[in-house]
């Protein structure tokens, strides 16, 4: 007997791998998490303790209830500047479950996808699960991470497109003229593009477009409420479907998980309908501001290359005959802080470590001035 050779071909996470380095440990400063450091706004919570009081927790529509769809739909207007019909809109488990929804609805074994590097590990794996061929595109530091979607690698095979913006783990932000020349190279070769927005009110100057404004036609759209509302324990997202899919992912997520949380479902109610902006604008500030004191230090230091405009990362480079995975254990050991190496995200990624900005201007800045003294230390040494 043989387990499954698809999953098999999955490498494990390297951010649960360094968590699982560092449990135990005390004194560390984690930088790993993507995940906020703040408690989920009170309406959410309010709404959710009401709910297990006063209410059955039952199965609910696999697509998710008509109110939050209905909520969702508003969202989409107001944040994203699209007009989606509400069979569109499919609440999933998680971010991860939209991502899923929308892979698994589009691709089959053999099939090809474009994929950056770096990439979000979850989503290669699921490509993998699928038995679909994960094809990588280069988002090189020195392009700003940037694709260049003309040199694409296309063939008969190919069915898919995946970008993410803002992206994890750089925190770039695809300018509208990018997501027009992908969605030129989508159309010609009549491409799906699933679009990874989960980090779509997280960013520090103007809105991110959403690749459903650009190539309407073509894109699927995964979502998250776990970012914008500090729910990542939630675990509730949804996916912006093209017209007539509802039937078809509604067979695929009936066979994976019958229908999300409703007590999920009635907290994300409460964060479309009740969570003021401020609230929100708070939070965003306060990556912003670790951002900020990052910067400074890295110009301070003649080290700094990007700056993120969007999400909670930092690409940081590792010093040249280093390994990420090695250099990131490095940073553990002699440093105390805990890092995800950039191997985690892909081949190119693997010249760089990537640091969580969600985890308070105070911690990320400590961070940032032991990354630069292990760097100085390691340039000494090697004479």
């Amino acid at each position: 007997m043989r387990l499954s050779p698809s999953v098999e071909a999955i490498p494990r996470s390297g951010i649960r791998a360094m968590a699982a380095l560092a449990q135990g440990r005390q004194g560390l400063l984690h930088l790993e998490y993507g995940e906020p450091s703040f408690f989920a706004p009170e309406a959410v919570r309010r709404a959710a303790a009401e709910a297990l009081l006063t209410e059955r927790m039952v199965y609910t529509p696999t697509e998710g209830p008509g109110d939050l769809r209905e909520a969702i739909a508003r969202k989409l207007a107001r944040v994203n500047g699209v007009t989606v019909a509400l069979e569109r809109i499919f609440v999933t488990h998680g971010g991860v479950g939209a991502l899923y929804a929308s892979l698994a609805s589009v691709l089959g074994p053999g099939d090809r996808i474009l994929m950056p590097d770096p990439c979000w590990p979850n989503a290669v794996g699921q490509v993998l699960t699928l038995g679909a061929e994960p094809v990588f595109y280069p988002l090189g530091a020195e392009n700003g991470f940037m694709p260049e979607p003309e040199t694409w690698p296309i063939d008969a095979s190919t069915r898919a497109i995946l970008i993410n913006s803002p992206q994890n783990p750089t925190g770039v932000i695809l300018p509208r003229a990018v997501l027009e020349r992908i969605a030129a190279v989508a159309r010609r070769h009549g491409l799906w593009v699933i679009s990874d927005e989960v980090y779509d009110q997280i960013y520090f100057g103007e809105r991110p477009h959403s690749m459903l404004e650009v190539y309407p036609e073509g894109t699927l759209a995964a979502y998250s409420f776990s970012k914008t509302y500090a729910m990542t324990g939630w675990r509730l997202g949804y996916a912006v479907l093209q017209p007539g899919m509802q039937a078809h992912t509604t067979k695929l997520v009936e066979s994976c998980y019958s229908s999300s949380s409703m007590v999920a479902q009635v907290a994300a109610l409460a964060a479309l309908d009740q969570v003021e902006q401020r609230e929100i604008d708070a939070m965003v500030d306060a990556y912003r501001e670790a951002r900020d004191r990052a910067m400074a230090l890295l110009a301070a230091a003649d080290r700094q290359r990007y700056v993120p405009e969007g999400a909670f990362y930092l690409m940081l480079p590792v010093p040249a005959g280093h390994a990420s995975d090695s250099f990131a254990r490095m940073l553990l050991e002699r440093k105390d802080m805990v890092v995800v190496p950039g191997a985690t995200f892909g081949r190119l990624a693997d010249r760089e470590v990537r640091i969580s900005l969600a985890a308070g201007a105070d911690v990320v800045a400590e961070g940032v001035g032991r990354w630069l003294e292990l760097t100085e230390e390691l340039a000494r040494s090697s004479g």
